[in-house]
């Protein structure tokens, strides 16, 4: 019931555009109360791709999951310098993202999971998974999901609703804390290729502008800074990202600074409108063949 209601709420700009303000306060008082009192601060979500390609073919994906033509790993040891950045950087990180695609793919994940606890040892850590892969959840991968005490979100896309309950017993015979969510009915549109959106605007009703993003040693408000360059290379665009980027390593970092640059507009928040929804179905060709999606599956124009 929550999650339903919460889903028509992100489709009404003055809702989400009213729940961004409330939350700007919110970590804006936190921040003062915190560096007044000589306090690192709270980072609120983290996301992360453990793989950028995936099993799933769905038209339009959020992430450009469709369009990444061969498998896409981040590198390990990368992930381990970046987390222990960000624990350098932040008192905490209240969630944590590991994502994709679908980060089932990756058969490091376990060290990734390991990696994340050592790092942020009080954080909610959520592997979201499309679920197909579910019984791949075994051996060291189970045993890293327990004992780092991870959370498995299963997103249900139509091809698995016929196995949400077999997926489900094998989550309870297994030990694995889980939560299945509703149906996956609509995806949104948003891309504005043209690039001539308000940015202010656009940032101000986006559900997506605080999901930040870390990747390769930068950090973002959102992923598309880190993902745009598929959507560019399958439709021959230039919509340009790289100063969306902040480094993390760079010597004059700070928690409380890059908080504050997380908050404001970026200049790829003109490449976005408001959310358009349409009903959710797979693609018609394979990204691995080559085959030619509509940019109009992907584009609010």
């Amino acid at each position: 019931m929550f999650l339903k209601l919460a889903k028509r709420i992100v489709q009404i700009p003055l809702a989400v555009q009213t729940y961004m303000t409330l939350r700007y306060i919110f970590s804006m008082t936190d921040d003062f109360a915190r560096k007044m009192l000589g306090k690192k601060p709270v980072l609120y979500l983290l996301e992360y791709h453990i793989a950028d390609h995936c099993n799933m073919n769905c038209k339009g994906c959020y992430h450009f999951s469709c369009l990444v033509k061969s498998e896409s790993f981040p590198q390990l040891q990368h992930y381990r310098r970046d987390i222990q950045r960000l624990a350098a950087l932040f008192a905490n990180i209240k969630t944590i993202h590991l994502m994709g695609g679908e980060p089932l793919l990756n058969n490091e994940l376990p060290g990734f999971i390991r990696e994340t606890r050592a790092a942020f040892p009080a954080a909610k850590i959520c592997i979201l998974t499309n679920g197909i892969l579910y019984k791949k959840i075994e051996g060291e991968l189970l045993e890293a999901i327990k004992l780092c005490d991870v959370l498995v979100q299963v997103s249900l896309y139509k091809p698995m609703i016929p196995r949400k309950d077999e997926m489900r017993a094998y989550f309870l015979n297994q030990g694995i804390k889980h939560w299945i969510g509703e149906p996956v009915l609509y995806f949104a549109k948003y891309i504005n290729p043209a690039g001539d959106s308000d940015p202010v605007k656009t940032s101000r009703q986006c559900p997506a502008s605080r999901c930040t993003f870390l990747g390769d040693g930068h950090i973002a408000r959102c992923a598309l800074p880190f993902n745009i360059g598929y959507f560019n290379r399958h439709f021959g665009l230039d919509i340009p990202a790289q100063q969306d980027k902040t480094d993390i390593h760079s010597g004059d970092s700070d928690g409380f600074a890059l908080k504050r640059k997380l908050l404001r507009p970026m200049p790829l928040c003109k490449y976005c409108r408001r959310l358009k929804w349409a009903a959710w179905e797979p693609a018609a060709c394979k990204p691995a063949a080559g085959g030619a999606h509509n940019i109009e599956d992907f584009c609010h124009i």
